[in-house]
């Protein structure tokens, strides 16, 4: 329902108000009483028949049609085109404001569609670059069977420690503290520091593997050794573990050994005769112990790198390996897109500032005319509805007016010609049905 507004045009005369209550009260029942009762329109039609002889105009209206459906649409439609006529020129005063407004959020939404379609070329510019599409494809194609190994694991993250910087720290500690507990047996054994040394870095670093590689074996077992596998894989794992066996075995015999050399050696040269000091200053030396605390020693910094390695794997190698390449191509692909984020930047940024000063232009004009805006909405759509009750009512009309025409013609009780200036000629029944009507009663 409308509301009344108490506002006078610019010029001084209060007639904005008058005209849009009137404009206003043009209700659609007035529109909707065009559609006349079927029978009166068959009658009107009937009658025309009866003359044997109907001649329609180019626009597909006879003279019968005419009298009792354009011209009435046409008379309605006259009347709501001077009250919407009358209400234009009360609005008139107010245009150039409420014009400047509708180009102000007209410009706004130009240059959102300005702003979008940059975006669009910036996506189109990625997708066409063979680099660029590799790189989606690889990141693409992880990240789906990554989603797969999760779904698979209940949704866990994979256990990725052993990847970390830190985990390869903690294995060289174990590293160092071989070579802590073997360096003064290979020095004594050898006799030559750097050799000594040479030695105990080759052998640390042998521990060092071989306990990431057991317990990483260790962890992993259940499925390297699993009956699903290939019997060419659970060969590669048994090689693995007869390697990393191997590397252990040699770090263990070549220290005892080395031990148990340097305590021969070290009693040798105690029993080279009597001391007059007696026992004063000897060292007493045990072969056997040397050789079991320096193994023990070796033993348990292979176990502390067996207990990094089984704790920094996950229980499923190939869990680990679709992680660390989604992680991997993650990172490229994110490195692609930044590299096109700046411009996204830069044009949103840009285009979002232009709208906001549009936006805000128009606000503050549309402060002074925010009645006349709201009257001009709500005659709009009036005038919108007008049209559509008028249109409807006249083609319900015409649709039963020709069908009557028609039904005559094809049973012989009329004949129809199509009259074009001085000239008529036979129109048949089917052509006329083709023929569109154009009545035009809308405002």
């Amino acid at each position: 329902m409308s509301l009344p507004y108490e506002t006078e045009s610019k010029s001084g005369s209060p007639d904005l108000a008058a005209a849009f209550q009137d404009a206003m009260g043009f209700t659609l029942s007035r529109a909707r009483a065009l559609s006349a009762p079927i029978e009166t329109i068959r009658k009107q039609a009937e009658e025309e028949t009866t003359f044997g002889h109907v001649n329609i105009d180019e626009s597909g209206i006879t003279s019968g049609m005419r009298l009792v459906v354009t011209e009435p649409a046409l008379e309605v439609s006259a009347s709501w085109r001077h009250l919407k006529n009358r209400f234009d020129t009360a609005m008139q005063p107010y245009m150039a404001d409420i014009t400047a407004i509708e180009d102000l959020r007209h410009q706004a939404h130009a240059i959102k569609v300005k702003r979008d379609a940059q975006l669009k070329a910036i996506e189109l510019e990625l997708s066409q670059d063979p680099k660029f599409g590799n790189i989606d494809e690889n990141y693409s194609r992880s990240k789906s069977r990554y989603n797969d190994f999760r779904d698979k694991h209940s949704n866990r993250d994979a256990q990725m420690f052993a990847t970390k910087k830190i985990y390869w720290v903690l294995l060289a500690f174990v590293l160092v503290t071989e070579c802590f507990v073997n360096y003064h047996a290979f020095n004594a054994f050898w006799g030559v520091p750097a050799v000594a040394l040479g030695t105990t870095l080759i052998l640390g670093i042998l521990l060092a593997l071989a306990a990431h590689q057991h317990g990483e074996l260790l962890k992993q077992w259940s499925y390297l050794f699993a009956p699903s596998k290939a019997p060419g894989d659970k060969a590669g794992s048994w090689r693995m573990f007869a390697m990393s066996s191997s590397a252990l075995v040699i770090v263990l015999g070549f220290t005892g050994w080395a031990r148990w050399a340097a305590a021969l050696e070290a009693m040798h040269s105690q029993g080279g005769g009597d001391s007059i000091l007696g026992s004063v200053g000897v060292v007493q030396v045990n072969p056997a112990r040397d050789v079991f605390i320096s193994l023990i020693a070796n033993l348990g910094a292979w176990m502390v790198g067996v207990i990094i390695s089984y704790v920094g794997h996950d229980r499923d190698p190939d869990y680990m390996d679709i992680t660390r390449q989604y992680h991997l191509h993650r990172k490229v692909w994110e490195k692609m897109q930044a590299a096109m984020k700046s411009r996204r930047q830069h044009i949103v940024a840009a285009a979002d500032k232009e709208i906001e000063d549009k936006e805000r232009a128009a606000e503050t004009r549309s402060k002074s005319v925010r009645a006349q805006l709201d009257m001009l909405t709500q005659v709009s759509i009036h005038h919108q509805a007008i049209e559509r009750e008028i249109m409807g009512a006249t083609e319900a009309n015409v649709a039963a007016y020709k069908d009557v025409l028609i039904k005559a013609a094809a049973g012989g009780r009329a004949k129809l010609y199509l009259v074009q200036g001085a000239n008529a000629r036979p129109l048949s029944p089917s052509d006329y049905n083709r023929m569109p009507v154009d009545f035009a009663p809308a405002a």
